[in-house]
């Protein structure tokens, strides 16, 4: 953005940044998300995410923790590890603070790469079917392939292991889907790399075998010229 690259220029003084360009975009996205994330944090309570987290529970590997919005919902009683899967390094300090504010310094280890990067997963001891819950709250519409994303998830979850998620989808209303079409030439340029039409809830079904299927899509939210559809729930893996 025009104000991150003044931020580096005339603030910071390190124009060499420029030309680091994933140094670059993770600064510009770590600044926009600590701006962002308070607003996010109270629309959650609204939707009811904060009981979704609770929900969580055993070893957890939690995607997109950002700057920890979720960290202090979840019910320490019932966790016996997390792994916050974060690869935007900028947003490690606020995360830290967060974490240690909910008292998780103990139990919350922050893993600085993607799920789907097997070895540095297993550098911190993140291995297939080691979980007992997956948690994504409104990452998989940012993610650069959302079918690898949840089928790396499935694999990570124990037989008997819930994937909790609340993610905003592809509308199956004709006019609000044309809507979602036309902001999202601009939409994942503007807010990172975030698509208002994708079918989240497909892509986790067809990750794997689900022994049981959970996940909610209220009506109320098919409404015409609602950009912004969602699904919540658990869907809980077989064997």
């Amino acid at each position: 953005t025009i104000l991150e690259v003044f931020n580096v220029v005339l603030v910071k003084r390190r124009p060499q940044d420029l030309l680091k360009t994933s140094k670059f975009a993770d600064d510009a996205f770590s600044r926009f998300w600590l701006m962002l994330a308070p607003m996010l944090a109270e629309k959650d309570v609204e939707m009811g995410i904060p009981a979704l987290v609770a929900s969580a529970s055993g070893t957890v590997i939690e995607i997109g923790p950002g700057s920890g919005n979720q960290v202090g919902r979840y019910d320490p009683a019932k966790i016996t590890k997390i792994f916050g899967i974060e690869p935007t390094l900028g947003l490690h300090d606020k995360l830290r603070e967060n974490i240690k504010k909910a008292g998780l310094s103990d139990v919350y280890t922050i893993v600085p790469c993607g799920v789907e990067d097997v070895q540095g997963l297993r550098k911190y001891g993140v291995d297939r079917e080691a979980f007992d819950t997956a948690l994504s709250i409104h990452v998989l519409c940012s993610v650069p392939d959302p079918k690898e994303t949840a089928a790396a998830l499935y694999r990570l979850l124990k037989p008997g292991g819930k994937m909790i998620v609340c993610e905003h989808v592809k509308s199956r209303d004709f006019v609000s889907s044309i809507v979602q079409d036309l902001y999202n030439i601009v939409w994942p340029h503007a807010l990172g790399n975030c698509h208002l039409n994708r079918d989240i809830a497909r892509t986790l079904r067809e990750a794997g075998e689900w022994a049981k299927d959970d996940l909610e899509r209220p009506q109320f939210q098919e409404d015409a010229w609602q950009a912004l559809p969602h699904i919540w729930g658990c869907l809980t893996k077989a064997g």
